[in-house]
């Protein structure tokens, strides 16, 4: 059972606001070397609480952790970098951009990714995401398709189609993903991808991707019930989110949901 291995010190502090969470950036920077790896993922995650300012203090620190043997705890430090201002982020710009090739991980490396991109735009680091669509693990390429929802909808616009060909995922979860991301579009960029997008609503074998779909079909059509049908199918679907969440899955390294 996992809801003991965060450690109470650390969770405690987690509650605590940046002013008062900065008074304990030592504690929670000892913690970063437990031998539970959620205690570690959460010391990271709480770290990335700080404000800038003093989160740039613990920067090496979390650097450090980029090294970590457990995936969940360098994806945590790079997010948790990635929190820094461009100046302080810029220090660890080599590390980072170390993890962006070389990690063993492909979540690691996407999120290394959405770093590098932040300091240096013009670099292809989107486009480095954008061909993790096809990876042959179901969370790289979920991991791909959610970081893409990240994006300004201009520029995630620009990767629509790409976005409607994960429609066809043989991953249900990456299909879901898809179908939310896509759902971040402009009226006008959305109308685009209107046909695929209602193909999903009606005929995904997914009851939570049809459900997903048929909210962001509603956005479309606001008059043509696309809700009322969408509850229904919520009622005799297979699951809600909150039940079979994708997060969870990838805690229990799930298997492929059609």
């Amino acid at each position: 059972m996992r809801c003991g291995f965060f450690g109470s010190a650390v969770e405690t502090l987690g509650k605590l606001e940046p002013v008062a969470l900065a008074q304990h950036g030592a504690a929670l920077v000892a913690k970063l070397e437990d031998s539970d790896r959620w205690v570690r993922v959460r010391a990271v995650e709480v770290l990335g609480k700080l404000e800038s300012a003093a989160l740039a203090q613990h920067g090496a620190a979390l650097a450090a952790k980029l090294e970590d043997s457990e995936w969940r705890v360098r994806k945590a430090a790079v997010q948790t970098l990635g929190k820094l201002e461009p100046a302080a982020l810029a220090q660890h710009e080599q590390a980072l951009a170390k993890v962006a090739e070389e990690d063993s991980n492909g979540q690691v490396q996407i999120a290394a990714r959405v770093v590098m991109h932040k300091l240096e735009p013009a670099a292809g680091h989107v486009d480095a995401v954008v061909a993790r669509l096809e990876d042959s693990e179901w969370p790289v390429r979920e991991a791909a398709v959610e970081t893409l929802g990240k994006l300004e909808p201009a520029a995630l616009a620009q990767h629509g189609a790409a976005l409607v060909a994960k429609l066809e995922d043989s991953d249900g979860y990456v299909r879901w993903a898809a179908v939310e991301t896509l759902g971040k579009l402009e009226p006008a960029a959305l109308a685009q991808h209107q046909q695929a997008i209602a193909k999903a609503a009606e005929e995904d074998s997914n009851a939570n991707v049809q459900i997903a779909a048929r909210v962001v079909m509603h956005k479309l059509e606001p008059a043509a019930g696309h809700m009322e049908a969408g509850d229904a199918r919520g009622e005799r679907g297979q699951g809600c989110a909150t039940c079979r969440g994708r997060g969870a899955r990838q805690a229990a390294g799930g298997q492929v949901n059609a």
